[in-house]
């Protein structure tokens, strides 16, 4: 339903119907209290089947897509799909148990609850509550507003990190002077997790401190260096930056080393090789870097998010989005203009906008057409 319908309307005239089948289990419920057992099965019936039909072609796709290919089990509207989903099986199960109970001979003597009666409050119960739930899964994924994030990836973050990644290397330098372990350590973790950012591995407390220590924004140098060879695949870009990658994962690697040591003073020679390679990707590499690459901008995926929701660009401009968290999303124009594919943690897609106009685009898996949900907008200058 959702491939004919798409992802907000099949869940409108889902919630319709949900609110129409509870109506009718409460109605059928009221047969049931004033005797009206024919209407009572009747109606049970009805609903109950009408509900199977909806699971099989709106609920279980939708599951299937937003928990399952999109990797999703963080955030509330992930939780509440996987409590809906178990409870919801649970009741149709019970439903259908009913049905058979009072309308066929099927269910073997051995298998009848003894007290049918109070079986059937339960379910009626049961349902109730996870129709609340479907009105709160409702709510947050189409209602709520999107949190305003201020948090962008930029070309000046990148120059930024450069600088940080010099400072750090220094302190790195002063701490081994000093042979403090402790603060040599924490310097060489920031300068690896500068390196890595948060998709990467390693990332995170590796100096065993109790606390994650990121100097940068969490994207990680290498990660921009991915984004400048997506949005220029062609040399003399794409060379630079693996030219400039090779100097990041020989400071990450020495950096590691420093952690592993205990004494920063015996490996002088890699801390020396540390700053001096900082120092070149600062001064040689990010410069030439942010030169010679094309006009570019950078959207970051994080928090079932696009950050920046619209963006104006100008005409040859490359846009590079970048997936921030573990959950995989895709960046899928509404008319198939681009489509990335899916983009695990880290994953990177790169279009260069051509035409004048406005591009909007989703996430397949957690998003739609006509900026449900997970979407955002290019306007084309």
């Amino acid at each position: 339903m959702q491939a004919i319908l798409g992802t907000r309307l099949a869940a409108d005239v889902n919630l319709a119907a949900q609110i129409v089948l509870l109506v009718g289990l409460w109605i059928g419920f009221y047969f049931a209290r004033s005797g009206q057992i024919t209407r009572h099965a009747a109606m049970q019936t009805t609903m109950v089947m009408a509900n199977l039909f909806f699971i099989l072609f709106v609920m279980v796709p939708s599951f299937y897509q937003y928990v399952i290919l999109g990797g999703t089990t963080g955030g509330i509207v992930a939780r509440l799909m996987l409590i809906h989903g178990l409870l919801g099986v649970v009741a149709q199960v019970a439903g259908i148990y009913v049905i058979l109970r009072m309308r066929t001979g099927l269910i073997p003597p051995r298998f009848r609850v003894r007290d049918f009666r109070l079986m059937m409050r339960w379910t009626l119960w049961l349902w109730t509550v996870i129709f609340v739930l479907g009105i709160g899964m409702y709510y947050y994924r189409y209602l709520l507003p999107k949190p305003v994030t201020t948090f962008t990836a930029s070309l000046e973050r990148f120059r930024q990190a450069g600088g940080d990644l010099v400072s750090q290397a220094g302190e790195l330098r002063t701490a081994a002077e000093r042979r403090d372990v402790q603060a040599a350590r924490r310097a060489a973790e920031r300068l690896v997790n500068l390196i890595e950012g948060k998709t990467g591995t390693p990332y995170g407390d590796l100096d065993k401190s109790g606390s994650v220590e990121d100097p940068g924004d969490g994207i990680g140098l290498l990660n921009y260096l991915r984004a400048f060879t997506k949005a220029a695949p062609e040399a003399p870009v794409a060379s630079l930056a693996e030219t400039v990658g090779g100097w990041l994962k020989t400071i990450r690697t020495d950096a590691l080393a420093v952690i592993a040591a205990a004494d920063p003073g015996a490996v002088g020679g890699k801390i020396e090789n540390v700053v001096t390679l900082a120092g070149r990707v600062e001064r040689e590499g990010i410069p030439k870097l942010m030169a010679d690459a094309p006009p570019m901008i950078i959207i970051v995926m994080d928090d079932f998010v696009f950050t920046r929701k619209q963006v104006t660009v100008r005409k040859g401009t490359a846009v590079v989005w970048i997936n921030q968290e573990g959950e995989t999303h895709t960046v899928t124009a509404d008319d198939k203009k681009f489509n990335s594919g899916d983009l695990s943690a880290g994953g990177i897609f790169a279009f260069t906008v051509t035409e004048a106009g406005t591009i909007p685009y989703y996430c397949d898996y957690h998003g739609g057409r006509k900026g449900v949900d997970m979407a955002g907008a290019l306007v084309v200058e």
